[in-house]
């Protein structure tokens, strides 16, 4: 029997559930929960049944069956010295969990975040068009985020001379530090159909990258606009979001939000869940005019 749900996208979590749910079985007791936690901070390698049943308060065979739960889910194993039996915490399984747990998180977030999408901005897509640029690939992740999120358009400039490792650091700091634009690919950016403009750079030496500097003078049809900018950064994004709503001031933008996202943030998802909600709010509603609906700005 095939469990494939047909998802559009493919989550693939119809593979991963019954292991999932097993998984979930196996913890779902504090008895059970507080023997992976003794059993991973254990540096002897000699915790046995009776050992285990001491330290919680419980009968040894209630211990040996909480064992064989978590054994037969791959979370604890055993090794037999003589008439002992010892019980060690299998990483490789909880990281496993782990990685299964984050791919079903990460697509139930997805799921929440075009819901959100929907029920705000009364569509299933929106009128936007995302305009980054990604060295690393972190900034472009963000991106299809959005885009997987809002149903919006992107453009990703590039670099007509690509960086190396050692050049991003040298030359693409020293760009980043004057302000200059770099030539990139397309150069001309025309966004005069959308209603919302979102514009994603990485932070270099404390500021934009050169590319985006680029795209911002790219720009064609912006005027009058409303745009949300977000860059992506270790933990200090120093004059980027200033320098970016500057930047798009100039060109007739008007810089509705302005999201930093850390490391940490990515990680967490927490950041990129606000700025989603950011887009969402600063996208022009729909405004009843007479017979006919136009877009206006809330």
């Amino acid at each position: 029997m095939d469990d494939c749900n047909g998802c559009d996208p493919c989550t693939g979590l119809c593979k991963i559930a019954p292991e999932m749910a097993g998984a979930f079985k196996a913890l779902g007791d504090a008895n059970r929960l507080r023997i992976i936690h003794l059993l991973a901070t254990d540096t002897t390698g000699t915790l046995g049944v009776s050992d285990l049943a001491d330290i919680l308060g419980i009968s040894q065979p209630a211990a040996s069956q909480h064992l064989k739960t978590l054994k037969s889910e791959g979370f604890v194993t055993s090794r037999r010295e003589g008439f002992r039996v010892y019980f060690s915490f299998n990483r490789d399984r909880v990281l496993k969990f782990r990685e299964h747990f984050d791919l079903m998180c990460g697509a139930v977030m997805d799921r929440c975040d075009r819901e959100l999408v929907r029920k705000t901005a009364q569509k299933t897509s929106l009128n936007a068009c995302v305009v980054f640029y990604s060295y690393t690939g972190v900034t472009r992740g963000v991106a299809e985020r959005i885009r997987n999120a809002c149903g919006c358009d992107l453009v990703e400039v590039k670099t007509v001379t690509g960086y190396s490792t050692f050049t991003a650091y040298t030359t693409g700091v020293l760009h980043s530090r004057r302000g200059v634009c770099d030539p990139i690919l397309p150069d001309r950016i025309d966004v005069s159909r959308y209603d919302l403009l979102v514009i994603g750079t990485p932070v270099w030496a404390w500021k934009p990258a050169p590319a985006i500097n680029a795209a911002v003078r790219a720009l064609s049809g912006c005027e009058g606009k409303r745009a949300v900018v977000f860059c992506t950064n270790c933990g200090q994004p120093g004059e980027t979001l200033p320098l970016l709503r500057s930047a798009l001031a100039s060109r007739g933008v008007e810089v509705a939000a302005a999201v930093s996202l850390t490391q940490e943030d990515l990680a967490a998802r927490t950041a990129e869940n606000d700025l989603i909600e950011r887009i969402v709010e600063a996208y022009p509603l729909p405004v009843e005019d007479g017979q006919n609906t136009k877009t206006g700005l809330t």
